[in-house]
């Protein structure tokens, strides 16, 4: 499974109680013909580019074992980012 991380400019906010964990879908992204990435958070739109990382993460899921031994699993390898240098525009 592959990740990909998302760099912006600012926050991301919302206005539900459980916060970004909380929502099913918190923006719509989409990838333009162009290589360009688009993304939309409610009346937001903010226009980036997908970027390879120089050295790929891994996202790790800590397990404790019954015994108290402590151990990692590898969920996901990130190898790309979304990047947002700019502010988004208001879109209405």
């Amino acid at each position: 499974r592959e990740f990909c991380l998302l760099e912006a400019q600012g926050s991301l906010e919302t206005d539900g109680t459980g916060g970004l964990r909380g929502q099913q879908k918190f923006a719509e992204i989409e990838r333009l013909d162009n290589g360009q990435v688009l993304m939309r958070i409610g009346v937001h739109r903010a226009q980036g580019s997908l970027v390879k990382l120089k050295k790929p993460l891994a996202v790790l899921k800590k397990r404790v074992a019954d015994d108290g031994s402590i151990s990692y699993d590898i969920e996901a390898v990130v190898k790309e980012k979304l990047l947002f240098k700019l502010r988004p525009d208001v879109v209405l």
